[in-house]
């Protein structure tokens, strides 16, 4: 199985590194390198020896990533804003067993300057950092790459497109939808033998209060005999004994509903 490799450039303030990390939690197995903690400095000099030394740390990471069984995606961002650049990266990885990916985030001019602005605001960015930012985005129209045109949409839109693009499932989500099919046909069981059980529980109710009206009937029936015998003067009687004998046993039976609170 080959891996995706997946190069994503943009200037200052095209969200890239956000959009690699929703794509890093989306992919299974993956892995992302941002360039710029490749020379995380203070104070930060852009020389001959710094550029060269960045470029030694970036391909020597990425050779490793790619080079690792464990990762079947790798992602990995930098502004990239030069063809040059681009094309010195790709000649120092090994890509082999891997498909490579190539995208540019582009942004308007209003768009950037609202998003840095922000940013300046929050204190993670300086004030030059808006004009060296616009002085770029027409150098990415120029490069070998496919562009997603990011002003407008979140983050979140621009991962999603491209995963279609590159027609990489959302294994994350799918994995999701996976477990909540079984959750909900779990559920549905539960609830179905839930159903059940009430309707069983209904029919036994159902059985025992007819059982007590049959009950209640019958001691309110032996009462008005016993009664009628008492007028006839028969109270010393067989009848009279064997009624007497069966009040005593259907009263028993109505107390011991009104014990267990089976009564209507």
């Amino acid at each position: 199985m080959k891996k995706h490799f997946y190069v994503i450039g943009g200037t200052m303030g095209a969200g890239k590194t956000t959009v690699c990390n929703i794509l890093k939690k989306k992919l299974k197995n993956s892995v992302f390198l941002d360039g710029d903690w490749c020379w995380d400095m203070e104070p930060f000099w852009v020389t001959e020896e710094t550029k060269a030394m960045v470029m030694d740390n970036i391909t020597y990471v990425l050779n490793n990533f790619l080079a690792c069984s464990a990762y079947d995606h790798v992602i990995f961002c930098w502004v990239l804003h030069e063809q040059e650049i681009l094309d010195t990266l790709l000649s120092r990885l090994d890509c082999r067993n891997a498909e490579v990916h190539l995208y540019s985030l582009i942004l308007d001019e209003k768009s950037l300057e609202e998003r840095l602005k922000k940013d300046i605001r929050q204190g993670l960015r300086q004030k030059d950092v808006i004009e060296r930012s616009i002085r770029r985005l027409p150098l990415y129209e120029k490069l070998n790459t496919k562009k997603i045109y990011v002003s407008g949409q979140t983050p979140a839109e621009i991962a999603a497109a491209i995963l279609r693009d590159t027609g990489i499932k959302d294994e994350y989500e799918k994995e999701k939808r996976a477990d909540m099919e079984i959750k909900t046909g779990k559920i549905n069981e539960k609830e179905t033998a839930v159903s059940e059980d009430l309707e069983s529980m209904k029919r036994e109710l159902e059985a025992y209060r007819k059982m007590h009206r049959g009950v209640k009937q019958e001691y309110d029936s032996i009462v008005g005999q016993m009664e009628k015998q008492k007028e006839a003067g028969r109270t010393k009687s067989a009848t009279y004994r064997q009624l007497m004998g069966r009040k005593l046993t259907y009263g028993t039976m109505l107390d011991l509903y009104k014990l267990y609170d089976l009564e209507e």
